[in-house]
């Protein structure tokens, strides 16, 4: 086993009890915690035996298992953008609703007085 595949298994093992204490503290839904949980799991399985990336590239069309661990990230990354942007627009609109809520609320206290 080389020293890049021990250091991987140990930061893997610290995201999965970090996910797992995140959890229990209320900060991740289920789905979350899943997620991380395979996510972390699934890079332990792929620093055990690198050669699976092989197979998945063959599978793809693709000349190199590292080639195939690149775009995977891309991909994924492009998702976690995309599930961002669409968490802060959702939280946006959210903040314009209460603004305009508040704003309701003091003009018509204003006119009490």
């Amino acid at each position: 086993m080389f020293t890049y595949q021990i250091i991987i298994i140990i930061i893997s093992i610290l995201a999965i009890s970090f996910s797992v204490k995140k959890y229990y503290e209320n900060n991740f839904s289920l789905a979350t915690f899943v997620a991380w949980i395979i996510l972390w799991i699934m890079v332990i399985i792929i620093s055990l035996f690198p050669s699976i990336t092989t197979h998945i590239a063959s599978m793809f069309g693709l000349g190199r298992g590292l080639d195939a661990l690149y775009i995977a990230a891309i991909i994924l990354s492009y998702y976690a953008m995309f599930k961002l942007y669409n968490k802060m627009d959702k939280q946006r609109k959210r903040i314009d609703e209460l603004v305009s809520e508040i704003a309701i609320y003091n003009n018509e206290h204003e006119e009490d007085d």
